[in-house]
């Protein structure tokens, strides 16, 4: 085999390898040690409002509804130092697909907020795709359930 045809060969093996490894990796990690979110130790602050945001299949978009609620909200996040924004998503779709769905869901929701004031300092976003459903059945009512953006106040 050619110089060129190895080095090609070994560049090849080196990126799987590399891509691998960070794969394997991130499935371990816990999300809260990862961004340094101590603050989920802290107390959560408790409003009477529904504290997630539900999306259409394969949507990211808000809706007016959805935007109804996040003004009711405004008040309790401007005195919240975090707000935790939970992307979510239903079982359909590939595990990347979905946490990259869940992940635009919730800066839909962040960038929705910084539009109406609130600081971007205080807003965290985190994706959990569909590893972290409500519902674990397989059907249109479960689906719609599970695909959401979970607010916290802390």
């Amino acid at each position: 085999m050619e110089p060129i045809g190895i080095f090609i060969l070994a560049m090849v093996c080196q990126f799987y390898s590399c891509a691998q490894n960070v794969s394997d990796s991130v499935e371990r990690m816990q999300y809260a040690s990862v961004a340094g979110e101590e603050y989920l130790d802290g107390e959560k602050i408790q409003t009477n409002l529904d504290d997630k945001v539900y999306f259409d299949f394969d949507k990211s978009s808000l809706d007016a509804d959805d935007k109804n609620l996040l003004e009711q909200y405004l008040p309790a996040i401007r005195k919240a130092k975090i707000v935790r924004l939970e992307g979510h998503c239903d079982e359909r779709g590939t595990r990347e697909y979905n946490l990259a769905l869940g992940e635009r869901r919730a800066l839909e929701v962040r960038d929705f907020l910084i539009i109406k004031g609130v600081s971007g300092k205080k807003i965290r976003v985190v994706s959990f795709g569909e590893e972290r459903p409500i519902k674990n059945a397989s059907n249109e009512k479960a689906w719609a359930e599970n695909r959401r953006v979970e607010i916290s106040l802390y």
